[in-house]
């Protein structure tokens, strides 16, 4: 008797396991209520091609574990009801008592069939959706296919994880969902490892010319020009510059790495802390008005000098200064960010 009520227990304890380590958040439709309601089963048959040693990386993430059609949005609302109503089934399971061994055994069972089916589910969605995540690492193809396959599995990674936290009763789309969370990681993944200097990355020649003219166009004031001026001015063909043009604003917008303080200044024993430590804040601000940085901020318009010195001369915080000028705390962030885009520009076509 008393190891009828020990192994009862320890069933009890497993299915309680089960369902505490569901890996999203359960969605409790009516339907799933009704004694009958069973879900719709989506499983395409899959199409397997044995991976040859020369395909490149891209060519290999999509025929691992085989390959499959595009979903019908019908499917994918399938899919995902099938997911959640075996998370619902399996917390009901796990709030029973059971009184006796072999029905729990037996709860146990199927709650480990339902985690299966959950599996299942997840990789139905995961696989029919791997195109979208070759479509959002194509930015980054420049880069070279040293860092694709990371690429890539960074991108899985988002994918199974859209999959487990997309809400599918809102009414919005999952491939817009996950297209959204696949891009935003693979910016932070980007960032994080051009900052430590770990993905060392040159612009080509073609980028350069591209960069140059865009650059002595926007020094001007002028609007950027389409792709057909910009091949005339850069002699780059026009077919290549609608490709390569992603890429120049993706380089744009790629964050320096940091700079420490104890680095050495040329052949000197100076190291940069000692020509930013200074004791007195008069010295420092006239130092910073005969800089390069400052007379970069008096080629700016007039309005993003002023946001430019009320932000990084006077400290004033983004309300302060949307305040003062009667605009939007965003709006404010906005004209600083192409500010300092704009005097980068400048400070790197500058002669030593």
């Amino acid at each position: 008797m008393a190891a009828t009520a020990k192994a009862t227990n320890r069933h009890q304890q497993e299915l309680r396991a089960i369902a505490e380590a569901i890996p999203f958040k359960v969605i409790e439709l009516p339907t799933f209520k009704q004694t009958k309601f069973a879900p719709t089963i989506i499983r395409q048959p899959r199409s397997y091609t044995a991976p040859e040693g020369s395909l490149q990386a891209i060519s290999r993430f999509l025929m691992e574990r085989g390959m499959v059609d595009l979903l019908e949005p019908s499917q994918v609302e399938a899919l995902f009801t099938e997911m959640h109503w075996c998370g619902y089934q399996i917390q009901l399971l796990a709030r029973k008592r059971y009184l006796r061994a072999t029905t729990a055994h037996d709860a146990v069972v199927r709650v480990r069939g339902l985690v299966s089916q959950i599996e299942s589910a997840e990789e139905e969605l995961f696989i029919a959706n791997r195109r979208l995540v070759v479509s959002c690492v194509k930015p980054f193809f420049w880069i070279g296919q040293v860092w694709i396959g990371d690429f890539l599995q960074e991108g899985s990674r988002a994918l199974s994880n859209a999959i487990r936290k997309f809400d599918f009763t809102r009414g919005t789309p999952f491939y817009a969902y996950a297209q959204r969370a696949i891009q935003n990681r693979l910016r932070n993944f980007f960032r994080d490892h051009v900052r430590s200097g770990s993905l060392a990355i040159r612009p080509t020649g073609e980028m350069k010319s591209i960069m140059e003219v865009l650059a002595r166009i926007r020094e001007d004031g002028h609007e950027e020009p389409d792709n057909e001026k910009l091949s005339k001015l850069s002699g780059v063909p026009e077919d290549r510059i609608a490709k390569i043009r992603p890429f120049v604003k993706q380089w744009e917008n790629t964050p320096t790495p940091p700079v420490s303080l104890d680095a050495l200044l040329g052949e000197s024993d100076a190291n940069l802390y000692d020509y930013i430590d200074s004791g007195s804040e008069n010295e420092a601000a006239n130092a910073a008005e005969r800089s390069e940085v400052w007379q970069a901020i008096e080629r700016l318009g007039e309005r993003s000098k002023y946001i430019m010195k009320l932000r990084f001369i006077e400290g004033r915080t983004l309300e302060e200064t949307g305040s003062l000028l009667n605009l939007t705390r965003a709006r404010i962030k906005q004209i600083e960010d192409e500010s300092l885009k704009k005097i980068r520009s400048i400070l790197k076509r500058k002669e030593p």
